[in-house]
């Protein structure tokens, strides 16, 4: 039962990191093909802090970011 929370945790951490990389690449004042709102610093730092609760380390590596770059959402997955 531990191994499915764990993996549970670390799944929705790793849609937080996508999501994380995903807006950083579109950036602030653009629309997010996620969720269809405007991303903002607020909606990065909330989810950042939620990714961070969750285990997650920041700042996300640069090559990670680079590597998804220019890729739709679609594509991240």
């Amino acid at each position: 039962m531990k191994e499915e929370s764990h993996g549970g945790i670390t799944t929705t951490r790793k849609g937080y990191k996508d999501q994380l990389i995903h807006y950083y690449n579109v950036g602030i004042g653009k629309t997010s093909e996620i969720a269809g709102v405007v991303i903002s610093k607020t909606l990065i730092s909330t989810i950042e802090k939620r990714y961070k609760q969750l285990g997650g380390v920041l700042p996300i590596k640069q090559k990670d970011i680079d590597d998804k770059k220019g890729k739709g959402w679609k594509q991240i997955l």
